[in-house]
């Protein structure tokens, strides 16, 4: 089944750079490795609640080659493109979206070499319907804690453990919780939050001009610290829509 919001994609020019601003904003940022595909590379923001941010970049930008996920047409622009969602048996759950109704491109392999030479596998799968909607799906074939650090990985400075919630952008927000709701396997309205984990799944209208369609477009991280709630510098955040809110707020 799906069990959980697994991790959040933020597209960034330069990974440095991004890797730097993010620490500015109180996160600790772990180098990820270089993708199996060699198109892309990537540094984690992993959090207490299993989730995790991250800031991918392409390795040459200028190269035409395009990769299963088309994120190279996002390029120019930064920012939140892309959600997924933890699978512990890929093909059961894909045999339940087609059973009703949905298209699905895989289950695939995919992979990453670790910054220390060692190599780590997955399989995914993504779903076509409504562009980025509905997230693509992931399942470990190696460990999930050599992808995902724990420990000292997860404690920032800020003090954000977890994503709380999840903007999604919809042209009609009505007709995005039915397949939000099947999705998580549950039964829900416009007046019913659709969860995946401890992540609520919140589908918005999307705002004239959105380049990037529907499709993830903001989200509120939890906090341990007081201090109310604060959206984080859009510039450092490379155009990612950021919200710290603190655990009493």
């Amino acid at each position: 089944m799906l069990t959980r919001l697994d991790h959040l994609v933020i597209l960034v020019h330069d990974l440095e750079l991004a890797r730097a601003d993010y620490e500015s904003l109180g996160f600790t940022v772990t180098p990820g490795g270089e993708h199996a595909d060699g198109l892309t590379h990537n540094a984690l923001v992993p959090f207490e609640d299993g989730s995790y941010l991250e800031l991918v970049s392409f390795l040459d930008p200028d190269d035409p080659t395009d990769n299963f996920w088309g994120w190279r047409g996002f390029l120019p622009h930064e920012g939140l493109i892309d959600h997924c969602a933890a699978s512990d048996d890929l093909d059961s759950d894909t045999g339940r979206l087609e059973s009703l109704g949905f298209s699905v491109d895989g289950p695939d392999d995919g992979g990453r070499r670790l910054p220390d030479g060692g190599e780590i596998r997955w399989r995914n799968a993504r779903i076509r319907q409504g562009g980025r909607l509905l997230p693509f799906l992931i399942e470990d074939l190696t460990p999930r804690k050599l992808r995902v650090p724990g420990g000292a990985a997860a404690g920032h400075p800020n003090g954000a453990t977890g994503v709380s919630r999840l903007e999604i952008s919809a042209p009609d927000v009505t007709q995005a919780v039915s397949p939000l709701s099947a999705l998580a396997d549950t039964t829900s309205d416009v007046d019913t939050p659709v969860r995946l984990g401890a992540c609520v799944l919140s589908p918005v209208a999307m705002e004239m001009g959105d380049l990037k369609g529907p499709g993830p477009s903001a989200v509120e991280l939890v906090g341990a610290e007081p201090g109310g709630s604060r959206k984080l510098d859009p510039v450092l955040a490379h155009g990612a829509s950021i919200r710290l809110r603190s655990s009493s707020g």
